[in-house]
């Protein structure tokens, strides 16, 4: 792409710059006469990777443009503000930021490293959001602003969260700065928007992904740095909040011959897709070497689908009552994705169920879809319905094929919470405390994970308090002081959990930290505390307790999060705060597909109106009470998805009053705090089109 001048003379701040994608886009603006602020660590030479921040300041030079080289650590709040002071001070200004510095890790939830975790989120997303907030001040006074972060469009297919959930949330924070920033700032004249390659770029990152022999089926980084010089040239108002795609990009801009760009021009139309693009993950393994990081997407050897946790459950069922009021041999011809053969005898000893077929002739014979079978036995769908809707398919004995029912509803009434062992964060008071405590008139067992050992002077409730009323409740009750942004006090607290209970059943990560604040008021500090409660919490306590998940019968994980909206008024003026809690929300996504076949739900819950909570009164005073509804509407909705059997339902977003009509309950204005009030409720933020109250 040749170059028009366009950028003589503006400031660029360019994080990352000393090699790769960001020297890429430093060295064509360079060629326009642009000032290049080369932000990077790499003061010294590596001793693998090409490049320091002063030898790609020579090329700067020598390409035509001004150069700064500043030693920049991006998680460094200090580093950062003093290189943004110098970029002023040798400059002027700051006319364009580039957030393109990156860390890269793709492994699975129980193999991802704590420092490994705040390493990516630290670079990738946190950077991205100081280094921008930092120069903000700045770009409102230039006539040509603009912030491009190197993020993917926000796909949010759950294979692109499944084995390497950490690492996608860490990329997706960056793409969330974007619909935020873009919204936030255009009335102020900053374009803000994400570029992307189609394809792998032949990089230090991409050499340790993919092997030695990566540039074969890579492109060069010159198209990422033509497709952000072409973004970099438009006038700001033009376009912001867009996804763009490299070689998207340079078609609009008349560049068809996408050969010059492939490091092998020979291999142009067979090169390797980049992550988060509208391709199969399995597509990348095609070009994996051996033992790299890519290698590491091959699926897994299944573990054992739905309908065998299913069956297990039925096993558990089985007694002479229920042989001797049934009293007939049933076969199922599984169909789909589960497809194969099972059986239950209900008429001999004390009854028996397996794979194959059935050890005595069956009376009746049954086929359907894995999915309507499931359904059916969780009782979502009844027999006689599935059979006059053709969905059920019976040869045999009509009559005894419909005694099932009772089995079914046997099965139903399995799945409370009796003996089970819940580990919920920020159970001391709340929506936490509240679904502790119903979880408690089942007999069930609670963890109640939470800092308040100590009674607060403006909140009610410790977590000694809270384990008095679970344990006059009927349930047992080991209360814990977790910092849930706490390694140590995290492992701890699950270790003295298997100790006391013989292991986890249930995670509920109810522990929240909230700012409405707009970006350049967000202090790093409460940016922090978000982030490390909110989303690495969930992370955090999610990992450490899924060894156990992994060994319980009923295993879930319930976020009490949103569904994720990503209509750009959701993120306006509390980036922050949105991505923390839509962390939370990628965890269900990531890991409902990561462990869905070993039998663990992850699903999200979140209210329909405002919940009266020692949070709310905070951010509204006791003038929200009349306008919102109790806690109990959560924890009733958590009792109903936490009692149906693991795989019946995973990776859903749920919303309370939603689930609670499903379960038959239909009068909504007893959760009201103010019953008169329960038509005109404050809306909840993340639910409805428009923004609540709040």
């Amino acid at each position: 792409m040749i170059n028009t001048g366009k950028l003589a003379g503006r400031t660029l701040f360019i994080t990352g710059a000393s090699r790769g994608i960001g020297k890429a886009i430093a060295l064509k603006a360079a060629q326009d006469g642009a000032n290049i602020v080369v932000a990077a660590k790499t003061a010294d030479p590596h001793p693998k990777l090409p490049g320091t921040i002063y030898t790609a300041a020579k090329e700067i030079e020598a390409a035509g443009g001004k150069a700064l080289p500043c030693v920049v650590d991006v998680r460094d709040e200090v580093a950062v503000r003093t290189a943004v002071q110098n970029a002023v001070a040798k400059f002027g200004g700051i006319d364009i930021v580039v957030n393109n510095a990156s860390a890269i890790s793709l492994t699975p939830t129980e193999q991802t490293d704590m420092k490994r975790y705040d390493l990516m989120h630290q670079i990738n997303t946190r950077g991205t959001f100081l280094v921008s907030k930092e120069c903000i001040p700045y770009l409102r006074k230039s006539n040509h602003a603009h912030i491009l972060n190197i993020s993917p469009p926000l796909n949010m297919a759950p294979l692109w969260f499944s084995n390497h959930v950490a690492y996608t949330m860490a990329k997706y924070g960056m793409s969330m700065c974007v619909l935020g920033m873009a919204k936030e700032f255009e009335s102020a004249n900053i374009s803000v928007n994400a570029l992307w390659p189609r394809t792998a770029i032949h990089t230090a990152a991409m050499e340790m992904l993919t092997g030695k022999e990566s540039d074969q089926f890579s492109r060069k980084p010159e198209i990422m740095a033509d497709a952000a010089y072409a973004i970099l040239s438009k006038e700001p108002r033009l376009v912001t909040g867009k996804f763009l795609i490299d070689d998207e990009i340079l078609k609009t801009e008349g560049i068809t011959d996408m050969k010059q760009y492939a490091c092998v021009p020979e291999n142009a139309d067979k090169l390797m897709p980049d992550f988060f693009l509208d391709v199969e993950p399995e597509k990348l393994v095609e070009f994996a070497a051996e033992g790299s990081h890519a290698a590491s997407l091959k699926k897994p050897a299944a573990e054992g689908g739905k309908i065998e946790g299913l069956f297990q459950k039925i096993e558990s069922l089985l007694s002479e009552e229920i042989v001797r009021k049934t009293g007939a041999v049933y076969e199922f011809k599984v169909k789909g994705e589960e497809a194969g053969t099972w059986f239950a005898d209900l008429k001999n000893g004390t009854g028996k169920v397996g794979k194959g077929n059935p050890p005595a002739t069956a009376d009746a014979v049954l086929t359907m879809d894995s999915k309507h079978f499931f359904d059916m036995f969780t009782g979502k769908l009844k027999p006689a319905n599935a059979f006059m809707t053709g969905k059920l398919k019976i040869s045999g004995d009509l009559q005894k094929a419909m005694k099932l029912e009772k089995l079914m509803g046997g099965l139903k009434s399995k799945l409370k919470l009796a003996g089970i062992t819940l580990f919920i964060t920020g159970a001391s008071r709340g929506i936490g405390k509240a679904i502790a405590l119903k979880a408690a008139r089942d007999g069930a067992n609670i963890v109640l994970a939470a800092k308040t050992a100590e009674p607060h002077p403006k909140l009610p409730g410790t977590i000694y308090t809270a384990a008095a009323e679970i344990e006059a409740a009927g349930g047992k009750a080991l209360p814990c002081v977790v910092d849930v942004r706490s390694e140590e006090a995290v492992r701890a607290a699950v270790q003295k959990a298997v100790q006391t209970f013989g292991g986890i059943d249930i995670v509920v990560n109810n522990a929240s930290a909230i700012s409405l604040t707009p970006t350049e008021e967000t202090d790093m500090k409460r940016y922090d505390l978000m982030h490390n409660i909110n989303t690495r919490g969930t992370f955090l306590v999610s990992k450490e307790c899924l060894p156990y998940l992994r060994k319980s019968k009923h295993a879930h994980i319930l976020n009490i999060s949103p569904p994720l909206n990503m209509e750009p008024h959701w993120f306006s003026n509390h980036v922050a705060y949105t991505m923390a809690k839509y962390g939370m929300s990628m965890c269900v996504l990531g890991m409902a597909r990561e462990y869905e076949n070993a039998n663990i739900s992850v699903n999200a819950l979140w209210p329909r109106t405002i919940i009266y909570t020692a949070a709310v009164e905070m951010l509204h005073g006791q003038e929200g009470y009349p306008f919102s509804r109790k806690p109990e509407i959560m924890a009733d909705a958590a009792y109903a998805v936490l009692c149906r059997s693991p795989g019946t339902s995973t990776g859903n977003f749920f919303i309370d009053d939603e689930v609670l009509a499903a379960e038959g309950i239909k009068d909504m204005g007893q959760y009201a705090c103010v019953p008169g009030n329960a038509l005109i409720l404050t809306p909840d933020i993340f639910v409805n089109d428009q923004k609540s109250k709040l």
